[in-house]
């Protein structure tokens, strides 16, 4: 028997239509811009698998003593592989429903199913972000150093790696704080034989900070409020058991940082946020585009939909491909 989706709700007569946009009316199936800033977007597949590659930092000169060889230190190289996905959803339903909807909007509701296919690469990516395979994603891979997209271990050359402990997100202070360890952080990192890693031009080309939209308020006060009221304890020292507040600039306007905040309700814990830089040489994370969203349907009209006619079942769906990876992260931390 074909599937009844719409009960009984939209074959009462003389139905009102003035609100069967409800859904469609808000728009909220389209990629968000932003994120292109964080996520490669270029790279295109053609297979389901592809496997990436690349040399490690080249060594840098020592003295070459009298008399003694000339100094060695060979090359390696790192190769790790990203699998392509295929995703898609059906949307079925009987003929006679779609005949008698009073609305006539089944068919065209149906179909933002497939423009739903514009929140995969923003699903990958926040899958990968917060290491979470229960969205979309089936499996989150490791990053080409064998390690998560973040990780506490000493990587790039520092202890505690891209993932640092949190002060807390209640006050300015706290937030600057990490937000500022987060940026030594970054300065430390070293090329795996020794040397800086990242440019100073790099790091104060800016960053994307990543929050909860639940702490928005605190994360707009600490970087976008011209004037913040600051905690000083007995001792004159700001934060620790405040006693009185004082009035001050806000640091990072003075010291002309680029901050860009993304409020997001894709993160659900208020004390886990992220710091990406806004110029990376390579970004931490990628998509593999195989195919484009696709619609295919079978309805009463079709030549060749002999199921529709003998089941009155038709249907429409929607099919693309896509996966998604972590290159080497030195351009995210994470703060939790």
């Amino acid at each position: 028997m074909a599937p009844t989706i719409l009960s009984n709700n939209l074959l009462v007569n003389g139905l009102r239509t003035e609100f069967v946009d409800t859904y469609q009316a808000i728009k909220n199936r389209q990629a968000d811009s932003r994120l292109g800033l964080v996520m490669d977007l270029s790279i295109q597949a053609t297979n389901r698998s592809h496997e990436f590659a690349y040399l490690n930092a080249a060594p840098h000169p020592e003295e070459w003593k009298f008399g003694e060889s000339i100094p060695t230190d060979a090359m390696d190289a790192v190769r790790w592989e990203t699998d392509v996905y295929n995703w898609a959803r059906r949307v079925p339903w009987s003929k006679w429903d779609r005949k008698d909807d009073q609305t006539q909007s089944l068919f065209d509701m149906a179909r933002s199913a497939g423009e739903a296919h514009a929140l995969i690469p923003e699903r990958i990516f926040f899958g990968l972000l917060q290491n979470d395979a229960t969205d979309l994603l089936p499996a989150i891979p490791n990053a080409p150093d064998g390690v998560g997209l973040f990780s506490s271990a000493t990587r790039f050359g520092m202890a505690n790696g891209n993932l640092l402990a949190t002060s807390g997100v209640t006050t300015v202070h706290d937030i600057r704080a990490d937000y500022y360890s987060a940026l030594e952080q970054f300065m430390g990192f070293q090329d795996g034989k020794g040397q800086p890693l990242l440019s100073k031009e790099t790091i104060d080309a800016g960053v994307i900070i990543i929050h909860a939209a639940s702490v928005t308020e605190a994360f707009e006060t600490t970087f976008l409020q011209q004037k913040q009221a600051i905690g000083v304890d007995n001792t004159g020292a700001v934060g620790g058991t405040v006693v009185s507040s004082s009035a001050s600039t806000n640091l990072m306007h003075d010291a002309s940082r680029n901050v860009q905040l993304w409020g997001t309700s894709r993160l659900t814990t208020a004390d886990e946020w992220y710091v990406l830089l806004a110029n990376p040489p390579k970004k931490a994370t990628y998509l593999l585009d195989r195919q484009d969203v696709q619609e295919f349907s079978a309805m009463e009209g079709d030549n060749n939909s002999d199921s529709v006619r003998s089941t009155a079942q038709e249907y429409i769906q929607f099919e693309s491909r896509s996966g998604g990876g972590i290159a080497l992260p030195y351009g995210a931390i994470q703060i939790t």
